[in-house]
């Protein structure tokens, strides 16, 4: 039995020391609700429970602060085309000027990732890694940047996180957008269907 005892103190004093180290890194912050937070190291974050400001744990009541909501817009080569000749013509441009402009545009259109403009928070950089699937197993595209280096669109009120440009016509009828934050350990899949 004392080798028990002893077995039993052995590994409650094993996890007292990995559950200090997992909480190491961990971050204490407010959320604009005004809510304490803690921010793990592994992109996990929870209600600080000793809060007397909380009283509800549901989905609804996550802050705005702990949001991140990444839209994806496909926009088609001809489409694409469109809006460059339209552009163009109401600068005036002479149409050898459109022509040129237009053998710019990629085959397979643009692809762009949005958020709203209001979620990007200046102190506080987001990096993230975007991937773009044809079918395939192995991505066509990849890149990975903050989400504090995003530029106003068109929409008022959304950023473009990032505009990648398809080179070459889609292969399958739908893309699948991947955006991953925290080295892979939160990620959000986006079917773009082509057309």
């Amino acid at each position: 039995m004392g080798g028990m005892k002893s077995l039993l103190s052995a590994f409650a004093a094993l996890f007292l020391v990995c559950a200090i180290n997992s909480y190491a890194e961990d971050i204490m912050a407010t959320a604009s609700n005004g809510a304490m937070v803690i921010l793990h190291d592994n992109g996990r974050w929870e209600f600080y429970q000793n809060n007397s400001k909380i009283s509800d744990i549901r989905k609804s009541a996550i802050p705005e602060d702990a949001k991140f909501n990444v839209m994806v817009e496909y926009e088609s080569a001809e489409l694409a085309r469109k809006n460059v000749r339209l552009a163009m013509e109401a600068e005036f441009a002479t149409e050898e000027e459109i022509k040129d402009s237009l053998r710019n545009v990629p085959k397979g259109g643009y692809i762009y990732f949005q958020v709203r403009t209001s979620q990007i928070k200046k102190g506080m950089p987001r990096k993230l890694t975007y991937l773009i699937y044809d079918g395939g197993k192995d991505p066509i595209f990849t890149k990975t940047a903050y989400d504090t280096e995003a530029v106003p669109s068109e929409l008022s009120g959304i950023s473009n996180l990032l505009v990648v440009p398809v080179y070459g016509r889609p292969k399958s009828n739908m893309l699948l957008a991947r955006v991953q934050a925290r080295d892979g350990l939160e990620t959000l899949d986006i079917d773009i269907p082509v057309r």
